[in-house]
């Protein structure tokens, strides 16, 4: 019995101690960036299979992710654009899908990479630095994320709702805003990637540069697509985007960014799933190994062995 009373403050502090941690790493000015001392694990799984696997998996989402949206533009620029393929650029959910297949893609490539070429995309020596094309990588993996889920928002609380052209309220306009989503959870889910709570700055970045961009246009153009389906809607990139009512617009834009913010902390809900459920299921495993590497990479010896033999001793490739 006096064993137990004296577990229940270590449990305690444990707790208290991994809250603490979070709150100094996820609000430290420095997470707001792009370095990670395990680039790795933007190229690999969280979960134990066979590389081969993964990268599989990788192609064959980038491959879908492509063909979907080459196919989305062209089907969309035939039957609502009167063959003018720019104006499939005007709407922010488009933007949110092209940056999806251009990320499933480049993923497909880094992991390729680095199964058989590690070294043409990880430092040999330095494997603790983060390579500049796994920056961009996990750049565009947040943002595209970040938006999928947005854009289903966004289309099903409002659009779906009070939009009445054919554009909108087609059976494939809504199986886009919906599988967005969907391959963005599974992903998530899959992905060995770290979350960042503060990595919502650059969707929401790039929110505002969409936001200049339909208001620009709007005022040089001062009609959208939907002019074309029914006059009375004026100039309009979206149903509730009216820029001849700036109020409406900036309450659609501020709106826009709390999704935004949203969002991120449900990526990074998501990311926390996922390893307190590899935990669950693989014990000790992710933390007894991160805690080995991390020793092991601050040795000048390790290093100078690692030089030696080359890529017969690579600790950040995955068996």
């Amino acid at each position: 019995m006096a064993e137990d009373l004296k577990e229940v403050p270590v449990v305690a502090r444990g707790e208290e101690n991994r809250c603490m941690n979070w709150c100094l790493t996820e609000f430290d000015s420095e997470s707001i960036g792009l370095e990670y001392d395990r680039p790795q694990d933007l190229v690999t799984s969280q979960w134990h299979c066979r590389p081969k696997w993964y990268i599989t998996y990788r192609v064959v989402a980038g491959l879908v992710m492509l063909v979907w949206v080459s196919g989305d533009m062209a089907y969309e620029t035939i039957e609502f654009y009167q063959g003018q393929l720019w104006r499939w650029f005007v709407f922010a959910s488009n933007w949110g899908f092209a940056s999806l297949a251009v990320t499933a893609v480049f993923q497909a490539v880094t992991s390729a990479i680095y199964e058989y070429k590690p070294y043409w995309i990880m430092d040999p020596i330095y494997i603790r630095a983060m390579p500049t094309v796994l920056k961009f990588q996990w750049f565009w993996f947040n943002v595209s994320s970040n938006a999928a889920f947005v854009v289903t928002t966004g289309y099903w609380a409002f659009i779906a709702f009070v939009a009445n052209a054919p554009l909108l309220t087609s059976d494939m306009s809504r199986l886009k805003h919906t599988a967005n989503s969907i391959y963005v959870l599974a992903d998530v889910l899959i992905v060995a990637s770290p979350v960042r709570v503060y990595h919502m700055f650059y969707t929401v970045f790039l929110g505002s540069l969409y936001v200049v961009f339909n208001a620009l246009y709007y005022i040089n153009n001062g009609s959208l697509i939907l002019q074309t389906v029914d006059s009375s809607k004026g100039g309009r990139g979206y149903y509730f985007m009216n820029w001849s009512q700036p109020v409406e617009a900036i309450c659609t834009c501020i709106l826009g960014m709390m999704l935004s913010m949203l969002s991120q902390l449900l990526l990074h809900g998501l990311y926390h799933f996922r390893l307190w459920l590899h935990g669950r299921l693989h014990p000790g495993g992710p933390l007894v190994d991160a805690e080995l590497q991390n020793i092991i990479t601050s040795s000048a010896s390790y290093n100078s062995l690692k030089e030696s033999y080359g890529e017969k001793v690579f600790l950040g490739k995955r068996q």
